[in-house]
């Protein structure tokens, strides 16, 4: 039949021929369209990257012109949370306080430091609270001395207005045989040694 109509035999050859041209397009396309869509993926998602290290580089940009600002008065935070324990230091400061008060110092109680932030002070039984932010290594002290009201408050405030920071948990007060008023007061600073800064 298809013999005797060249015009059908004809058309049948196109009609094979296209659809066999299709799908070779197909077959040798579809890798390639694949490794556009890939490609295209891939240089969206270095988009997003880049635009983050760029927010990033422009926040370390501006953190380092606020860290230049105050470059010259970083020491003042050395001071007031040192990176060492320095508890010698702290028992002079605070026997002087005393003297300057006015007080008789009876006792300077510096309790066993911890050597990190983790390390468990107290025992299991008598847990110790913490009033130091988290993180920050605690040393609690305990001065005891005997003097006036006055004398008393005047150590307090130093103790409070102490360039090393410290908070007073404590403050008992009892009257002694002789009349004068004896003062315990039970306080906290605290050191922050460089490998622990988060």
């Amino acid at each position: 039949m298809i013999q005797s109509r060249p015009l059908l035999a004809t058309s049948l050859w196109v009609i094979l021929s296209l659809v066999l041209l299709i799908v070779l397009l197909v077959l040798a396309l579809r890798p390639t369209l694949i490794t556009i869509a890939d490609l295209m993926s891939k240089i969206r998602q270095q988009q997003e990257i880049s635009k983050r290290l760029e927010d990033k580089m422009l926040a370390v940009q501006k953190a380092s012109t606020n860290l230049e600002a105050v470059r010259e008065r970083l020491y003042l935070v050395d001071l007031g949370l040192p990176k060492e324990a320095q508890w010698k230091e702290l028992t002079e400061k605070l026997a002087g306080m005393a003297t300057e008060s006015g007080l008789a110092l009876n006792n300077i109680i510096v309790n066993k430091i911890p050597l990190t932030p983790t390390e468990q002070i107290g025992s299991k039984q008598e847990a110790v609270i913490i009033s130091i932010p988290k993180g920050i290594v605690p040393i609690r002290f305990t001065v005891v001395a005997t003097g006036t009201y006055e004398q008393i408050r005047k150590l307090v405030e130093m103790v409070e207005k102490m360039q090393r920071v410290s908070i007073i948990d404590r403050m008992q007060t009892e009257m002694t045989k002789e009349g004068s008023l004896k003062v315990t007061i039970q306080a906290e600073t605290g050191y922050l040694p460089d490998k622990y800064v988060l």
